[in-house]
């Protein structure tokens, strides 16, 4: 049973400088089930931010048919206790220590301060940084405040997360630890991960089933199912197939 389903969906934007109209979204309809780790893969402009923000309610889409459901429910805007966001950059407040910025999202729902707490120190332990709980984001590496934006999602214990090309300002070392980290709490904890990239490699690395995107207008080129077995190993020959597999979709666009 999909959890997430978005029907035909189109999305134009009218540019003010040449008052012409975009198309960004032709007709895209992808789904994803419970615990469903699902890749939106394409190249830059192609839609595939401006669908995450569609699903999550942050935009709509245009009015002329589709729709798009979480739970069986229509989306009519954003719902942060149904699915949390987590952006290409941290977004924390430097007046907030680690810890308080984990417990934002707590706060603005009403949850109190002791249980606040406890969920932000249980996912601060499970990316390692439960020693730096009183630290503050000046004081931290790119990574590291990446860690506590990610732990700032967990935290609302949704059902769905929203993920927007999160670790695309890392270096690559770091990606790879991130995703790992990622992976291992996906496992534990089981979430719905809607991911967007335009790595191939992260893709591959992390995804389930990945969708592919034309170039704009962005319309849905292929999926593909990722059956690779978990732990897996970047560069081994069946990775590279699964990453020439994308590429073989992708290098027209």
């Amino acid at each position: 049973m999909s959890i997430i389903e978005a029907r035909s969906i189109n999305k134009t934007y009218l540019d003010i400088s040449s008052g012409r109209e975009i198309r960004t979204l032709d007709n895209v309809s992808v789904s994803a089930g419970e615990n469903d780790f699902l890749i939106l893969l394409g190249p830059s402009g192609c839609g595939k931010s401006t669908l995450l923000n569609i699903i999550a309610g942050l935009i709509p889409h245009d009015e002329n048919g589709g729709e798009v459901l979480v739970q069986g429910r229509r989306v009519t805007g954003p719902n942060p206790k149904l699915m949390a966001y987590m952006f290409q950059d941290p977004v924390l407040y430097p007046w907030r220590t680690v810890i308080k910025n984990v417990e934002f999202g707590l706060e603005a729902q009403g949850i109190d301060k002791k249980e606040r707490r406890e969920r932000a120190l249980k996912y601060l332990d499970m990316v390692g940084l439960v020693d730096f709980a009183e630290y503050y984001p000046r004081q931290l590496s790119g990574g590291m405040c990446q860690r506590v934006a990610l732990c700032r999602a967990l935290a609302l214990e949704t059902d769905i997360v929203l993920m927007d090309e999160p670790f695309g300002a890392l270096d690559e070392q770091s990606r790879i630890i991130l995703g790992d980290e990622l992976i291992e709490i996906w496992r534990k904890v089981r979430r719905t991960i809607v991911f967007v990239t335009h790595s191939l490699t992260e893709a591959v690395y992390l995804g389930q089933r990945i969708v592919i995107f034309t170039a704009r207008p962005g319309k849905i080129k292929a999926e593909v199912v990722n059956e690779l077995p978990r732990p897996r190993s970047i560069g081994g020959p069946e990775f590279n197939d699964m990453v020439n597999t994308l590429w073989s979709h992708l290098k027209e666009e």
